[in-house]
């Protein structure tokens, strides 16, 4: 019995992350989305997921990464998170 409750909280708890392609903004600035459905999530984990997507992009074109803007919406447990960035590569 202790198994199936822990497995069904277990359920519950699991959130599914999208994160969108990195797409131009215009003025040399970018931008990628991360959003959790469901679940926990921290606000610290899909801000960074949304950072990384950012920072991977810029290192393949051989550049760095400069946060211009975070945006976050939603609630935790109740709608869906989104952390929204703009950045750019110098």
């Amino acid at each position: 019995m202790k198994a199936k409750l822990a497995l069904a909280a277990a359920i519950m708890l699991a959130a599914c992350t999208t994160i969108t392609d990195v797409t131009p903004a215009g003025d040399g600035n970018y931008t990628v989305t991360t959003q959790v459905r469901g679940g926990m999530t921290p606000w610290g984990e899909i801000k960074a997921t949304s950072l990384k997507r950012a920072d991977d992009y810029c290192r393949g074109q051989g550049k760095q990464m400069h946060q211009v803007n975070m945006q976050t919406h939603g609630v935790r447990g109740w709608t869906p998170q989104e952390a929204e960035l703009v950045f750019a590569c110098s």
